[in-house]
């Protein structure tokens, strides 16, 4: 893996002896890695908050975004090994949450080891998935991915009311969204490590669904919901890091007693 690589996909990380746990997180549908920097800012020295950079945003805009999960997955099985060294996890919000499974899943450190704790949030599990991928619908227009950025909030208004900056915007969006479109998860399928879920009180599409991840591990699960809507962690911060640190400190030591 070259550094040049890294670098792209992987924009801010720590790779310090002092980092004991690594967490990859992911973002919403044509979110960029920046969002996730005051979270990254609040975790203390021996975890690594690493926002995944995707292609077709940010730094990376002029590359053509991935619209497949599995392609996706290919990618970040040889991007992301050099930085599993360290017990791993993943994180995932909205759209990024389908992602965070799905690496859970699938990604493994060279030597075999596989994530010690999911977290997601602001969606529910992608049990439906199979369901809704069946039937064939539509291509959505630019005029219904602007529905859909206004619904969650989130985008400031100074990038939807420039046209430049939509026409950027909205090709990894509509990428992101057929991401998801096709997946879907084996029945009955789930990973070994614990999950816990995150939401905002205030999201009435996804926070009231959020326990439905129970049936996607086969460990411990949990739930924890904070003031605000979609977007509740650019308030809930603090709260926010403070519950990721918690369980993955508990998950990766007993991931590593029950190894020993």
């Amino acid at each position: 893996m070259d550094l040049m690589t890294l670098d792209k996909w992987i924009p801010f990380r720590n790779e310090s002896a002092g980092v004991r746990y690594r967490l990859f997180a992911f973002p919403h549908a044509a979110g960029n890695a920046a969002i996730y920097r005051p979270l990254r800012s609040l975790m203390p020295p021996d975890i690594d908050l690493c926002p995944v950079e995707l292609p077709g945003r940010a730094a990376r805009v002029n590359e053509l975004p991935l619209s497949s999960m599995n392609s996706l997955m290919e990618r970040l099985n040889h991007v992301l090994q050099p930085l599993m060294t360290v017990p791993f996890g993943f994180f995932g919000h909205s759209v990024g949450a389908w992602t965070a499974f799905e690496a859970a899943r699938q990604l493994r450190a060279v030597d075999g080891r596989s994530a010690v704790h999911l977290f997601v949030s602001g969606r529910n599990s992608p049990k439906r998935a199979s369901v809704c991928s069946s039937q064939a619908r539509l291509p959505l227009s630019n005029e219904d991915l602007l529905s859909i950025l206004l619904r969650f909030g989130g985008t400031p208004s100074e990038i939807l009311q420039r046209p430049e900056l939509m026409a950027v915007l909205l090709p990894a969006l509509r990428a992101d969204l057929a991401l998801i479109e096709g997946y879907s998860v084996e029945p009955g399928h789930r990973i070994a490590c614990g999950i816990t879920a995150f939401g905002g009180s205030d999201d009435v599409s996804h926070s009231g669904l959020l326990q439905s991840w129970d049936d996607f591990t086969l460990a411990k699960f949990r739930s924890c919901i904070f003031r605000g809507g979609h977007f509740y962690f650019s308030c809930a911060a603090g709260a926010l890091a403070r519950e990721i640190v918690k369980d993955m400190r508990a998950s990766a030591s007993m991931h590593a007693a029950t190894a020993g």
